[in-house]
């Protein structure tokens, strides 16, 4: 028993790099940010809707637990819709503080009011029945990096606290001062729920559609919905190809979804089934225009895995020094 405690322990706590962290926190607020200033897309939409017509949101608004959770303050438990002025409040608030917890600057406060509102934000949407897990999975990854140590290296604040101690650094040169044993347990929670989406997701098409989800026929048909619905020639084009062309594709989709957990419990193949995800979600973004940017992102989270065991074939080529050379050169411009 003890052997397993400790082994879970190295699990979820074992020290971990700071920076890591760090770049997560960047691109997730980041990204979430800057999707929100340039394509702000559904939400704005909702705004739209709310000030010509209330009635033409479908279906009726019933609002989720979280939703309800969050509008407390402002009208007690019950079917409270938030109003159009307050909406557009928090969608300033989601971008000022984004900004600020990318950045990291008052972060432990920023961080919190940017997943708040991000949060709010899909909870309201997600009210109308409009439901997509890659925003839950990016809006779950905000509240679990505002409650981490994630600003605590490349940061306003880091650089801001250590410029106040004396003889200090504006940042940390790497070593032990960049590792932490609380800066684990967020992305091994990440890597987690990514595995056990990718597993509830194969578990709904077996469940629902058994052997026969991937005889061709399945993946046709979705082919042929989307290029109805989207218009999109490249799949009306997939839809016309022979089934037996589709099988593999779709076994090979069930595969990686049913066996993702193996990049969270055997590190060395997390960059096999990181370029596999990127690849399958790329994919069907070209021929179906489903996007998953936002999964796509998250693999993030595998950073240490990826810069540990990514094969050397598949890194890009660096230039080799010579540092006889360099060192010459270096004494002659003395």
């Amino acid at each position: 028993m003890s052997r397993l405690l400790a082994a879970l322990d190295r699990h979820w706590f074992a020290p971990a790099s700071l920076r890591d962290l760090a770049l997560v926190r960047i691109l997730a607020f980041g990204t979430q940010t800057f999707f929100f200033i340039f394509f702000p897309g559904g939400y704005l939409r909702s705004l739209e809707v709310h000030l010509s017509d209330p009635s033409l949101l479908a279906p009726p608004y019933r609002p989720i637990v979280v939703l309800k959770v969050l509008l407390l303050p402002w009208g007690g438990w019950g079917d409270v819709q938030p109003s159009v002025s307050f909406l557009a409040a928090t969608l300033g608030v989601a971008i000022v503080a984004g900004v600020l917890a990318t950045v990291g600057l008052y972060a432990r406060v920023t961080m919190l009011l940017a997943a708040a509102a991000n949060t709010l934000r899909v909870a309201h949407w997600n009210s109308y029945g409009d439901y997509h897990h890659s925003e839950g999975l990016m809006i779950i990854a905000l509240n679990v990096l505002a409650v981490a140590p994630s600003a605590a290296v490349w940061s306003v604040d880091a650089a801001r606290r250590r410029r106040a101690e004396p003889g200090a650094r504006a940042e940390p040169a790497g070593g032990r001062d960049d590792m932490s044993v609380f800066a684990r347990w967020p992305l091994r929670l990440m890597q987690w729920l990514i595995a056990l989406t990718y597993l509830s997701a194969a578990y709904s098409k077996l469940r629902f559609g058994g052997l026969e989800w991937m005889n061709g026929y399945t993946m046709a048909y979705h082919f042929l919905g989307a290029g109805m619905r989207e218009d999109r020639e490249i799949a009306f084009f997939l839809a016309t190809l022979p089934p037996w062309v589709h099988i593999l594709p779709s076994v090979a989709t069930v595969l990686l979804e049913l066996t993702f957990f193996v990049a969270v419990l055997v590190p060395r193949t997390a960059w096999l089934y990181v370029l596999a995800g990127v690849c399958m979600h790329l994919s069907i973004y070209a021929s179906m225009g489903i996007a998953f940017f936002q999964t796509i992102l998250l693999y993030s989270v595998f950073i240490e895995s990826l810069r540990r065991y990514w094969p050397r074939v598949l890194r890009p080529p660096l230039p080799r020094l010579n540092r006889g050379r360099v060192v010459r050169q270096a004494v002659g411009r003395a």
